[in-house]
């Protein structure tokens, strides 16, 4: 087999001094900032961190109250969630003007204990919008676990269920809602749109943001797919897809304000194909969009709705670049899109913007700078440098001062220096298509003949493993193990016919991309043969299940974690597959009634009394992609073959572990498991 490598060569430096070995918690307790938010006058700033809301309000904690669970005793006076913390940026003291945050007043506006808050926004410049990541309901179908709406003032007033889980479960349906446009002009509500009448279709409304309140604004021109709203917050352009359509035909409709007629402006074959609207121009004249029509990637292009015609704006060989940063009040930033290397990188489409973030890189002496949020009119902005070696860093930008203050860290108790560098590889699959990965090995070695994992990312279409900073990698890395992640045909970034290669391969070509990678390490010298396991999550879990079923021979040791094992059963399971979705999973993933031969020969299922591989599982009970059954019929079916396993089931989680107790106890688990089946003691 011949392998290609893009760098001229692969060279690892040995430290002088070897890394300390760090505990589990300090890659996988939760983060000490995440995703700060100034809110639209840029006086306040809004950013998640743990709090244990149990220890300041629960008397009992008092008498040190315990929680049992399985694997130990938990102390519930010691458990955190994520919450909303809002500091106030305007504060007169001294000490905050200046830059110092932690001495800016603020307040805690969310008390949640038992789950974490996933996500907010500012809705207006007093009230905050978020979810939370365990909204769970018996039953529910789909691939969701969190669907409830919740609002709270930044002063932790007037908190408010928008949306109850409940309410959004009915007749077999999840009904979502999804923001369309903040209406800068009308605090009180923001324009939404939801799927409440039909599974696929969705509706316009404007939403009360204090009430809950739905609207319903207009007459939808058909079977809606998805909206386009301008600057102005006015809808004026609808995606239509006919659910019955073989093709999946996209028609695009356009109006040129809210009192005028639809129209047809495009219609292109909408599987893999098309384009979609990015934003509007400053005038509302002109659409930026994202198409592949005609082509294999991705690339921005700006569409002149009244004559058709598509003007070019930029492209990048080899990869898809589809999102335009924009400001709160619609003017175009920049260009952001990964390189081959999945670096991020940025087209500048003017000189204002070009010359302040060159010299925010220039200041910082990186090679990219993020803008992760803006007030309305830019006066501030909250930028943010990371890498793969940096878990993250935010500073707080003021155009009217001209300077930049430090906020805080992600994970502050990380030094960069002990982490180790993703490097970019190549290599040339069994039939020639070339494979793009990463192969990330222990600071401390000189890369060769070493423990490996393979670690294969989920989806697995449309899905891709990227440069940046991911604590798992990291764990291992500084564990001892080498890692790769591969991103094996059907993943997404480098265009539509790398990802169409991958459809109805799985345990075919896609699993022959897996086991090359393995072999490209071994003859390269970095990987032991006799030390190499797998471990995936989702679809990883699959790959996981497939390798040490169909390649048994290649690997020592497995994780499946929230996998599959039954291709059968998960297209069987109760209300995820059905009506187009059905036909989607039999063009994409395998006909379970048709393809019976490929059925037999690509479902771990058929296989496992090949397992050789110490075998650990991990699923959550709330689980609704992957159904906790894959986990228990598996279990059962090694029972009666009396081959062991090790497993970890928790009933509070879904699909992956998101509750700081069970990472941790996971991720230790999971450190003993390969301390003792695969670390070359």
């Amino acid at each position: 087999m011949k392998y290609l490598i893009t760098l001229l060569a692969i060279s690892f430096s040995l430290s002088s001094l070897a890394v300390e070995e760090f505990p589990v918690e300090h890659f996988f307790k939760d983060p000490a900032m995440l995703g700060p938010q100034l809110s639209p006058d840029g006086q306040y700033l809004a950013a998640l961190t743990p709090l244990n809301i149990n220890k300041e309000t629960l008397s009992r904690c008092k008498k040190k109250s315990r929680r049992k669970q399985k694997s130990g005793v938990i102390d519930i006076c010691n458990l955190s969630r994520r919450n909303i913390v809002v500091f106030k940026l305007s504060d007169p003291d001294m000490n905050c003007q200046n830059g110092i945050i932690a001495k800016c007043s603020r307040i805690r506006v969310t008390q949640l204990r038992g789950q974490n808050v996933a996500s907010f926004f500012w809705a207006n410049n007093d009230r905050i919008i978020f979810t939370t990541g365990g909204d769970q309901l018996n039953g529910i179908t789909g691939a969701i676990d969190s669907i409830g709406i919740y609002a709270v003032n930044k002063d932790g007033k007037e908190p408010m269920q928008l949306v109850k889980p409940e309410d959004a479960l009915t007749n077999q349906k999840v009904i979502r809602t999804e923001v369309l446009n903040l209406l800068p002009f009308e605090p009180e509500n923001i324009l939404v749109a939801r799927n409440d009448r039909k599974r696929y279709y969705l509706d316009v409304y404007k939403m009360n943001v204090y009430t809950g309140k739905f609207r319903r604004m207009l007459t939808p021109p058909g079977p809606v797919m998805g909206w386009g709203v301008d600057n102005d917050g006015v809808v004026r352009l609808a995606a239509m897809q006919d659910e019955n359509s073989l093709s999946y035909e996209t028609q695009i409709m356009y109006r040129e304000g809210e009192k005028s007629e639809w129209t047809e402006i495009d219609r292109f074959e909408g599987l893999q194909n098309g384009w979609g609207l990015m934003g509007f121009t400053e005038n509302n004249e002109k659409l930026y969009v994202t198409s592949n029509l005609g082509q294999d990637t991705y690339s921005v292009n700006l569409f002149d709705p009244q004559t058709g015609e598509m003007e070019d704006v930029f492209a990048n060989e080899g990869t898809d670049v589809n999102y335009l940063g924009f400001t709160p009040t619609g003017e175009p930033v920049t260009i952001i899109y990964n390189d081959i290397d999945t670096k991020p990188q940025r087209h500048y489409i003017n000189n204002k913007w070009k010359n302040l973030i060159e010299g925010f890189k220039q200041a910082f002496g990186v090679d990219y700078v993020g803008i992760s949020s803006m007030s309305e009119y830019g006066e501030k902005m909250i930028l943010s440098i990371n890498s793969d070696i940096n878990p993250g860093e935010y500073y707080l930008y003021d155009n009217n001062k001209n300077n930049i203050v430090y906020l805080g860290s992600t994970r502050p108790w990380i030094d960069p220096k002990t982490m180790s560098k993703m490097k970019p590889i190549t290599y040339e699959a069994r039939d020639g298509e070339t494979i793009y990965a990463f192969l990330t090995i222990p600071i401390d070695s000189d890369g060769k003949d070493l423990p490996l994992i393979i670690n294969p990312h989920g989806g697995p279409f449309g899905i891709q493993d990227q440069w940046r900073f991911n604590p798992e990698t990291q764990f291992f890395a500084n564990q001892g193990y080498a890692v790769m992640q591969i991103n094996y045909r059907g993943s997404g970034g480098y265009g539509k016919r790398f990802e169409k290669i991958g459809y109805k391969r799985w345990g075919l070509e896609m699993q022959d991309d897996i086991s090359d990678g393995v072999q490209w390490a071994i003859d390269q010298g970095i990987a032991d043969s006799e030390h190499v396991c797998i471990y995936g999550a989702s679809y990883g879990g699959y790959a996981t299940m497939a390798g040490i079923t169909l390649t048994p021979e290649l690997y020592r040791c497995a994780v499946n974690y929230v996998g599959i094992w039954d291709l059968k059963m998960l297209y069987e399971q109760n209300g995820r597959w059905v009506e187009r979705m059905d036909r989607w999973f039999k063009n994409h993933v395998i006909d379970p009634k048709e393809d019976i031969d490929q059925l037999e020969k690509t479902s771990p299922k058929f296989h496992i009394d090949k397992i050789k591989a110490p075998l650990f599982i991990v699923h959550g009970r709330r689980d609704y992609n992957v159904r906790i059954e894959q986990a228990e019929t598996l279990m059962d079916a090694l029972d009666k073959k009396d081959i062991p396993y090790e497993v970890l089931i928790k009933r509070e989680e879904g699909h992956g572990f998101v509750l700081e107790e069970n990472r941790i106890e996971l991720y230790s688990r999971m450190k003993t498991f390969f301390n003792e089946n695969l670390a070359k003691n």
